[in-house]
């Protein structure tokens, strides 16, 4: 994929007040398990002035906007490195889904997030993530499959299905920290289970379409 498609313009930087408010909110939803998380708590956990929010984000909505694009920053640039380099497809792809666990891992509230955003399909917000993250995932998906499949190291794959079912399988032990503590007594996810979790979820998934000897 030419690197036109893949890589996105740099978002305008944000100050230093706006990354404190970003930080708050996320260590609130990743304390609490929930994305919903008044305002008036992102500030006084930040240690400002709740219409400060106002000022920068002018809604809560645009908060979670801003919350989802800073976390994409660094999931987008990981996938563009990784579309740079020689690895062959299978090795590229394994890279690939085990980011997108890491990525989820480390901002557990994420996906949940962008689920809440992207509920009405034809709003601005929804339109706006679709652009600066959905997009791009599906792209280096789309890019990873199509090398695989032409080299013979993957068998033919509709890429949204892969999508469908990647996305939800690296996001589900995330959210499904209630049925982990009540139903297998796991009372925090910790780097051992998250590392776990990735690579049965990597291996079962590579399975499917990887081609068949």
């Amino acid at each position: 994929m030419r690197e036109s498609q893949t890589r996105r313009p740099h978002p305008a930087p944000r100050s230093e007040t706006a990354d404190q408010l970003l930080a708050a909110a996320a260590a609130l939803m990743t304390e609490r398990n929930t994305i919903d998380v008044p305002v008036a708590d992102v500030a006084a956990r930040a240690g400002l002035n709740a219409a400060l929010v106002n000022y920068y984000f002018r809604t809560k909505t645009g908060l979670h906007i801003a919350l989802v694009r800073r976390d994409a920053e660094v999931a987008v640039a990981e996938m563009n490195r990784l579309l740079a380099t020689g690895l062959p497809p299978a090795e590229k792809m394994r890279r690939h889904l085990t980011g997108i666990i890491r990525t989820f891992q480390r901002c557990p509230y994420l996906y949940r997030l962008m689920r809440a955003l992207l509920r009405d399909a034809d709003s601005k917000a929804a339109r706006e993530i679709v652009e600066f993250f959905s997009k791009p995932v599906i792209e280096t998906q789309k890019a990873i499959l199509q090398e695989g499949i032409a080299s013979g190291a993957f068998r033919p794959v509709d890429p949204m299905m892969f999508h469908l079912c990647a996305i939800g399988a690296c996001d589900q032990l995330f959210a499904e920290q209630s049925t982990l503590r009540w139903s297998f007594g796991v009372a925090a996810i910790d780097d051992d289970l998250a590392r776990s979790y990735g690579e049965f979820v990597v291996d079962l998934l590579m399975k499917g379409f990887l081609a068949r000897a």
